[in-house]
This record gives structure tokens, sequence and C-alpha cells, in this order.
């Protein structure tokens, strides 16, 4: 489906055949690693180029989907994104947010024996897919303007982070004008 008309998410149906392919991955990964993974919640509701997230944030654990990126995708999401989130998943259980890559050793290991080619991005068609708008700040480095998101702006703003241009590697400085 590459069309150029206004894409709707997955329908009812599909959501539910992803949740239970969400609850079968969990179930076959306790089976692997021999330990009781407790089903997450599972939403739909990512937006942009990211079209899944494992998140833990104190104590709340859940799986998100982008249901755009899935119903353009529907099958390679299903049997690649699924699996991807459910490794971030048996990951963080085993080896716990320190010292570990997202997409590390760990996690390829993880995928393997999930039987899932360890792969970190798609290269998908985002055409009528809904995209997060960013602010965006201008900085300046010996040849040219960047333009820099509102996260790196603000992490150079409050925690003295600094980036470099990958041309000239000159420091980058908010342009005043």
């Amino acid at each position: 489906m590459t069309t150029n008309t206004a894409l709707k998410p997955i329908s009812l149906t599909q959501k539910q055949a992803v949740v239970a392919e969400t609850r079968r991955r969990i179930d076959e990964a306790s089976a692997v690693f021999d330990i009781c993974l407790p089903f997450l919640p599972v939403r739909f509701d990512l937006k942009g180029k990211c079209a899944g997230m494992y998140k833990s944030v104190g104590g709340l654990q859940l799986i998100r989907y982008n249901p755009w990126i899935f119903a353009k995708y529907f099958e390679e999401s299903f049997s690649n994104t699924v699996p991807h989130e459910v490794a971030h998943y048996v990951v963080h259980t085993i080896w716990g947010a320190k010292g570990v890559k997202p997409h590390g050793q760990e996690w390829r290991d993880t995928m393997l024996a999930l039987g899932v080619s360890p792969r970190v991005t798609n290269n998908y068609d985002l055409t009528g897919v809904p995209q997060r708008n960013y602010r965006r700040y201008l900085y300046q480095c010996d040849c040219k303007i960047h333009e820099l998101t509102t996260i790196r702006h603000q992490k150079i703003v409050h925690q003295g982070a600094r980036y470099y241009c990958k041309s000239c590697h000159g420091m980058l400085k908010r342009d005043q004008s």
C-alpha cells in the first residue's frame, strides 16, 4: 500500500491480532528463557517514524505500536516489530537497563533465540503516516547552519551538552540572527 490518500490506522481486528501475537511472543520468550514474563499493556498510540517501543518508567512497563505504520506494513510489522519489542522487554527483565545497549549483544541474542533476524530499523516509505512536529533551533558551526531538535537544544541549555559539525568539526553555537 503506497498511495498518497489519507492513511487510516489499523482496524480493531488487526489490533486484536497484534495484541494476541504480543502475548504469544511473551509466552514464547518465557519458555525459551525459563522465566515468568507477565503480559504487558499494549497501546497503539505512537506517531512518527517509530513502529514500536518497549517502555519502562517507574515500575510501569508497556509496549506501544504505531497504528499507521502497522496499517501500511502490517505483515512486516507483525512479524518483525512485535518480536523486536518483546526482545527489549526480555532484555530489560533479565539484564536490567544499566550497562545494556538498546540493540546490543543481549538484544541480538534474544532476537535470535526467538527465531527472528535482529534488524534494528526498517526502510519504510512513511507517506501518509502522521509525523510528530518538533520545534527546530538554529545553530551554527564554521561552515553552515544546523537545525537541532528541542531535545538536543534542551541538553545544551540545561546539561551543557556540546555538539560538533560532522564536516568541519566546529562546535555548534546558537545562531543569534
